[in-house]
């Protein structure tokens, strides 16, 4: 804790923080207010607070104090050893800014008041240490266990839950997309109604024939009422519609103990974690639901994973994919 303080207070000075990119200020504060909406403790905040003053000070002393959402891979690799080299810092330390630098821009990456696709941040590996993975690491989940997770979620009748994950995973959907999914028409074919994205773009989230089966199931189980939002709380005369789309938030996330259990080590899935590996998957030809003329599972080239993406640009749909040049290169020679 005292070399915690140290490194701090040999970065902090308020002359050096009036100086700090506004827009970079703004980011921050709105991160940290959606943090203290979803209940986290005072400590872990002031933890955000204290690390990323450090980042942004050090985007003005070495990146020429540009906007966080600017910066590209290079620059992210560059802050990493920047603090191990030149500070001294260890690595816990390290890792433990790398670490709030990710979640913060994992936020801007799912929240819609921010045109930010790509945490760069999250594509550079931080110094080796043994922690939990979560969605501020390249954190993917496999078909198979999407599938596990689904069956045990439905065999514990927890049919609703089952369709958040089956609807997010299938639509590859952001949090405030699926947040807009009426329950009416969904039986009928394999679209939602209309919901808008990121930049105001308009479209159906779609799922295949195995989830609109479960969404039966799920409104069958529900029961007749008036409430139009496929997603509520309460049961009964009680129901009542969820009012925010964090609660989508929290729910994925309470799925990440099942998760666990399924692939053996402890994890931590976000909504995006659902966005990163349906696209993952489509681009692997994993999901065994969808096949091509011979029978086989289809592999779907990245045009049209971008088309699903409703990405504006090729690179982006590439960033969110698992970098598999290594394995390609060891396939190429034979290497185990």
């Amino acid at each position: 804790m005292a070399n915690r303080g140290r490194i701090y207070n040999n970065f902090y000075t308020p002359e050096l923080w009036e100086q700090v990119n506004k827009e970079n200020k703004l980011i921050l504060d709105d991160f940290l207010t959606e943090y203290r909406q979803r209940k986290m403790s005072k400590g872990t905040i002031n933890g955000y607070y204290n690390d990323l003053r450090i980042i942004m000070i050090y985007i003005l002393k070495e990146l020429n104090n540009r906007c966080i959402l600017e910066l590209n891979k290079k620059d992210f690799r560059g802050l990493s050893l920047y603090f191990t080299d030149e500070c001294g810092m260890s690595p816990a330390r390290t890792n433990r800014l790398k670490s709030a630098v990710n979640s913060m821009l994992t936020f801007c990456e799912e929240d819609d008041d921010y045109d930010y696709e790509i945490n760069y941040a999250k594509k550079i590996k931080g110094i080796p240490k043994s922690r939990v993975k979560d969605n501020d690491d390249n954190f993917f989940f496999t078909f198979d266990e999407f599938i596990k997770v689904r069956d045990i979620l439905v065999s514990q009748d927890k049919l609703q839950l089952a369709v958040l994950w089956s609807l997010g995973f299938d639509s590859a959907a952001r949090k405030n997309e699926l947040f807009q999914v009426k329950k009416s028409g969904l039986t009928e074919n394999n679209k939602t109604n209309i919901v808008v994205g990121k930049r105001g773009k308009k479209f159906p989230l779609v799922y295949l024939n195995d989830t609109k089966e479960l969404i039966k199931k799920y409104l069958e189980q529900r029961g007749d009422d008036n409430i139009d939002s496929l997603w509520i709380k309460g049961s009964g005369d009680n129901k009542q519609p969820i009012s925010d789309s964090n609660v989508l938030y929290d729910r994925i996330l309470s799925i990440s103990k099942i998760l666990s259990e399924v692939r053996g080590e402890e994890c931590n899935i976000f909504t995006h974690s659902l966005r990163h590996s349906r696209l993952e998957c489509l681009a692997q030809g994993t999901d065994t639901r969808l096949l091509d003329e011979n029978g086989n599972p289809k592999k779907f080239p990245l045009e049209q994973i971008q088309i699903f993406a409703h990405h504006a640009d090729l690179n982006t749909t590439q960033g969110y994919l698992r970098d598999h040049s290594e394995e390609q290169i060891n396939e190429m020679f034979g290497i185990v």
